[in-house]
């Protein structure tokens, strides 16, 4: 090493000479380091091999047991909804009923809702208007009434809501304010 470098780092010559002795040793005694090792790894793996230790069954991969409990469960929820349907099949009582013929419908009440009154001898020719009476909530607005009363949001029947209550704007609504909805129209 130069003296500039030695005088930099504050490391005598002595230091210098002792730290390259301590290498070339540590160099000399690293070969006879590893030929100790392997042979004491190749008595080791000697050792172990006469001690005779048998290899472990492989052990199934987790997937197989995921199936396996899957088609289990699946069966047996099977077997146990049959059991109960049977169950219930035979603790109901059968009654005898008998259903009267109803008669074909024309094409034009195909999908309309009739009322046939108790007493047939009477018959009605005008179709009875009803109506609902709401209150308005919070949060409530004329389409979420619509979607409630008719099950899905149309326009005609927002304009039908307003010409029975008079409304000139959809959107001005009062919490507690009273709406007729028509109901069959």
């Amino acid at each position: 090493m130069k003296s500039t470098t030695l005088r930099r780092s504050n490391i005598t010559r002595e230091k210098v000479a002792m730290m390259e002795a301590l290498n070339r040793y540590n160099r000399e005694h690293q070969e006879d380091d590893f030929y100790r090792r392997q042979s004491k790894s190749r008595e080791l793996d000697a050792l172990w091999q006469s001690f005779g230790v048998k290899q472990q069954k492989s052990e199934k991969a987790p997937q197989v047991y995921f199936v396996t409990g899957l088609i289990f469960g699946v069966i047996i929820t099977l077997l146990i909804t049959t059991f109960v349907s049977i169950l219930i099949n035979l603790s109901t009582p059968k009654d005898d009923i008998t259903v009267p013929n109803v008669k074909q419908q024309t094409s034009a009440d195909n999908g309309k809702f009739r009322f046939i009154p108790a007493d047939s001898s009477k018959t009605t020719s005008a179709p009875v208007v009803m109506n609902e009476e709401y209150t308005v909530k919070a949060g409530d607005t004329l389409e979420s009434i619509v979607i409630r009363f008719y099950g899905s949001f149309d326009m005609e029947k927002v304009n039908l809501i307003q010409e029975a209550n008079k409304m000139a704007n959809p959107n001005a609504l009062s919490i507690g304010q009273k709406l007729i909805i028509p109901v069959n129209k």
